[in-house]
């Protein structure tokens, strides 16, 4: 089965409020352990889960770098200087970040909580699987290669190629040579039609390590399942019951850096009711990155689809 889709505008990403406190704060500590001799040993704080920042511009500007208690502590103890500790630890962090198909936007954690978007990306096949359509990108620095494994399922990459309106046809016709071996397609456009693209996925090893690639997506699969649906069955039901295969997953994700030194990142998956809004006419249910109670859930909209908790 293959998709066609429009794409929705691209819509501006600022830092949450409260990273940006959490920034603030590990500077503050910075400037604090380089004004006394005697060693300091402040709470270690928590270490960003977002995208990397490019360059250190003083630690109270760069977006997202909340790991200077731990970098200041580590300064303290071995003589490294406290900006060269923050610099390091910087240098060898990686985030991870669900991705929404349909818009092309990065959607960071919150609350420590990555909320996956299915909009426009998921599909179930009796012989390819289930494409979840639960994305998800690995960012950071000089990584070199990047691994992960689910002991639930399996992970497929997603991978997207520009093309032109004339190349749908041997898109959809499965003769279009560089997608033809992809085991899903998802062809989109800009709202104009004037500039294309396919979403090509291919199922990947559980546990599998290839080469770094900032623009690659990785989703969640399930094992194909036959067809045997009654007529009086709910078509919502059987989905949500897809969805919850998942549930109690644990997803592993492990970068390799360019100087060999290696992180590891451990995330439990859930299912639940994920809060979204009506930003307009045109624009389909956008997350909030929220998960509601049944009881927020009876006022709020809501999607069921898989979140996930990025264990500290």
């Amino acid at each position: 089965m293959k998709h066609i889709s429009d794409l929705h505008r691209l819509q501006d990403m600022k830092a949450p409020e409260e990273l940006k406190e959490r920034t603030l704060a590990a500077a503050r500590e910075l400037r604090r352990a380089q004004q006394v001799d005697t060693p300091q040993h402040p709470a270690p704080v928590p270490r960003r889960r977002f995208g990397m920042a490019k360059r250190l511009i003083a630690a109270a500007c760069a977006f997202g770098v909340i790991i200077g208690g731990t970098a200041v502590w580590r300064a303290q103890t071995t003589g490294q200087s406290a900006s060269d500790a923050v610099a390091e630890a910087v240098a060898h962090s990686f985030g991870i970040v669900a991705y929404a198909a349909d818009t092309g936007e990065n959607m960071e954690p919150k609350d420590s909580k990555v909320v996956f978007d299915i909009a426009g990306g998921s599909m179930d096949s009796p012989t390819k699987g289930f494409f979840s359509g639960c994305l998800f990108k690995v960012t950071g620095d000089n990584i070199e290669t990047v691994s992960a494994s689910i002991d639930k399922g399996g992970l497929y990459r997603t991978e997207r190629l520009d093309i032109t309106e004339a190349d749908i046809e041997t898109i959809m016709t499965g003769t279009y040579a560089p997608v033809a071996d992809a085991d899903d397609i998802m062809v989109m456009s800009d709202p104009d039609n004037t500039e294309w693209w396919v979403d090509a996925s291919y199922r990947v090893e559980n546990g599998f390590v290839e080469p770094y690639n900032p623009s690659i997506c990785y989703g969640l699969w399930g094992e194909p399942q036959p067809v045997d649906m009654a007529a009086e069955d709910d078509l919502r039901d059987a989905w949500h019951d897809r969805t919850d295969e998942f549930d109690g997953a644990t997803l592993t994700v492990s970068v390799t850096f360019v100087d060999g030194t290696t992180d590891t990142q451990m995330l439990t998956l859930h299912t639940g009711k994920l809060g979204v809004t009506y930003p307009d006419d045109t624009n389909g249910p956008q997350l909030t990155g929220e998960v509601l109670t049944d009881e927020q859930a009876q006022t709020q909209g809501y999607v069921y689809g898989v979140y996930a908790q990025i264990e500290e």
